[in-house]
This record gives structure tokens, C-alpha cells and sequence, in this order.
């Protein structure tokens, strides 16, 4: 029952998102001297936010660790595009886009992932499932 109810409220958070990324996009385009239209929209967008904080709240009140899951993997995603902002990648692989991603270090423990990226000199940066976002050197990686 509690998978089920959190799984329904990420999905609202999941489309609130949207809606509140295109608000911005839309906020942006609007002439700077249409005062009014701005106003809405920035309430609309504080409206927005203030909806997926209390989505939020009701899924730490189900279940503490999964909303500590969330928050970690949430902190981890800002870490990882800190560290790849300078990097150009050759190949990423995400766990949405394939259904499987992970990295195999040479010692052979195996890294399960969302997100994996190699750079051309063979770097890697990778995002786990606990949230933890990672750098790997050259060689380390089979």
C-alpha cells in the first residue's frame, strides 16, 4: 500500500516539475514591462514549489526512508552536474535510458548506477542509486 501511494505522489511531483519548468520558460519570454503577467506566474510558480514541498512531507510521513533516498539522490544529482559542468563526455548511460547501468571496477565489485559518464581521457563520473555522485580515474574501471 505505502509503495503504491509513494509511487502516486512522485509521479505529481514528476509532472508538477514540468509545469513549473515550463512556467519559467514561459516567465522568461514575457516582456519585462508586463508587470501583471509576471506576478502570476511567479505566484503560480511559488504555488508550484510550495505543492511538491508538502508531496513531499506526505511521503516522509509514509515512509522516512524513502524520502531520505529521495533527498539524497536529489542532493547527489546537484553534485554530479557540479562536477561534470567542465567535462565533455564520450559515452553516458542512464538507468532510464537502458534499464541497466553500472560500472565494474577492476577488483571486480560492481557499481550499480542512474547515471554513468566517461570522459575522453577515460575518467569516469558516475551517479549511484544511493545518490552518491563519484569520480573514477583512468584504469580503475574494467
Amino acid at each position: 500500500m505505502s509503495d503504491a501511494k509513494i509511487k502516486e505522489l512522485l509521479q505529481k511531483i514528476n509532472f508538477i516539475e514540468t509545469d513549473m519548468e515550463m512556467q519559467k520558460q514561459i516567465l522568461f519570454s514575457i516582456p519585462s514591462d508586463h508587470n501583471e503577467d509576471i506576478e502570476t506566474l511567479v505566484t503560480k510558480i511559488a504555488d508550484l514549489k510550495q505543492q511538491i514541498i508538502d508531496l513531499r512531507q506526505a511521503i516522509k510521513k509514509i515512509d522516512q526512508g524513502e524520502y531520505d533516498k529521495i533527498i539524497a539522490i536529489e542532493n547527489g544529482t546537484k553534485k554530479f552536474q557540479e562536477l561534470s559542468k567542465d567535462k565533455k563526455y564520450i559515452q553516458v548511460n542512464t538507468l532510464n535510458e537502458s534499464g541497466e547501468c553500472f560500472i565494474t571496477l577492476n577488483d571486480g565489485t560492481r557499481i550499480n548506477c542512474l547515471v554513468t559518464a566517461k570522459e575522453e581521457n577515460g575518467n569516469w563520473t558516475v551517479l549511484t542509486l544511493e545518490g552518491d555522485a563519484k569520480e573514477y580515474p583512468h584504469g580503475i574501471i574494467q
